[in-house]
């Protein structure tokens, strides 16, 4: 089979792999699409030790059954599916309690040496596999990873009417999570971000309002609502600046969860955070059960046109290119999806 191997630092090549043979408990999927993650290039530029030489990566796909291990009860040859990519224990405290992306030996599909999605076949166990509704497309649902980051973020809370909603970070993940509040009825979306381009995105996805936090965002989100700062932030970029941002435009007792995690330690204002009484909420990708949630959120139509986040479709043999432009042009860019033809 064709595979993408990552070599090292900036290295990718195409390559002819040994097609693998699922295991009793698993399930071989023929991959029709694969996402590029934000965390797939930071993993090809070698700086965060996630993805290890001579690995295949992608956790974001989609496919059809092509083959079945003896144990396999629920998928058969030709189902059309969609890999969780996060296999767990299913004993610890935190797989039991249904947080299965807390537990101490999980692994990742694509993840430092677990092969994954950007090959034409990739094994996956059967219990992290859901069936694809008809009704979307395969693209659409490579989508749902990343919707589904978004769905965990968004659901750490459950009240959002009336509420400003100020989302930091107008990337993938950023307008994945503009897609999911808008099931949520808040009485406004607004989203930052430091690229024109990607404000101008915004807007065409359905925010309400944009800032450039390059200037005075304070100044500009009170102008937005009326005098009032955000009841809830949503930041997804993970570095110092929008951590800060997402604190200080923070309405007094509100709330901010943060997904971005692109810088590790960073300085904050403790009086930012204590004297204002604001709450700060991790968000750390999702449950089996989130994901499930996606899946039925996309099939019954509460995620308007997912397909806008969709900006480049290529082939296997252009994805270490598309790695380098992602890299040095990511305003330009959307979701990449690598697509394989139809067998």
């Amino acid at each position: 089979m064709k595979a993408l191997r990552y070599l090292g630092p900036k290295q990718l090549e195409v390559t002819d792999a040994p097609k693998p043979e699922p295991k009793d408990d698993e399930v071989l999927i023929r991959v029709r699409a694969v996402g590029i993650c934000g965390s797939d290039v930071h993993g090809w530029l070698g700086i965060t030790g996630r993805r290890l030489p001579g690995v295949i990566m992608g956790h974001e796909l989609s496919g059809t059954v092509e083959a079945v291990g003896e144990n396999v009860k629920s998928f058969q040859v030709g189902d059309a599916v969609v890999p969780q990519p996060i296999d767990s224990c299913g004993t610890c405290e935190f797989c039991k309690a249904g947080r299965n992306q807390m537990c101490a030996q999980r692994t990742l599909l694509g993840v430092m040496d677990v092969n994954g999605g950007m090959a034409e076949f990739v094994p996956v166990k059967e219990n992290m596999l859901y069936h694809k509704p008809e009704n979307l497309s395969f693209e659409t649902a490579a989508l749902i990873e990343p919707l589904t980051v978004a769905y965990t973020a968004v659901h750490k809370l459950s009240d959002y009417r009336d509420k400003n909603v100020l989302v930091i970070g107008g990337g993938t993940i950023g307008l994945c999570i503009l897609k999911m509040l808008k099931d949520m009825q808040p009485k406004r979306i607004i989203v930052s971000d430091v690229s024109e381009e990607r404000r101008n995105t915004a807007i065409e996805m359905g925010a309400d309002a944009v800032i450039d936090p390059s200037g005075d965002y304070v100044q500009q989100l009170t102008k937005i609502t009326g005098g009032r700062l955000a009841d809830i932030t949503i930041e997804a970029v993970g570095v110092e600046a929008a951590v800060n941002q997402s604190i200080r435009a923070l309405h007094p007792t509100g709330t901010s969860i943060w997904v971005g995690v692109s810088q590790q330690e960073m300085t904050i204002n403790m009086h930012d955070v204590v004297c204002k009484d604001r709450t700060i909420i991790g968000s750390m990708n999702y449950s089996h059960q989130d994901f499930g949630e996606t899946i039925k959120m996309l099939q019954e139509g509460r995620i308007e046109n997912p397909e806008q986040l969709i900006s480049d479709r290529i082939s296997l043999e252009e994805a270490p290119d598309m790695f380098a432009d992602l890299h040095d042009n990511p305003d330009l860019h959307k979701k990449a999806l690598i697509l394989f033809p139809e067998q």
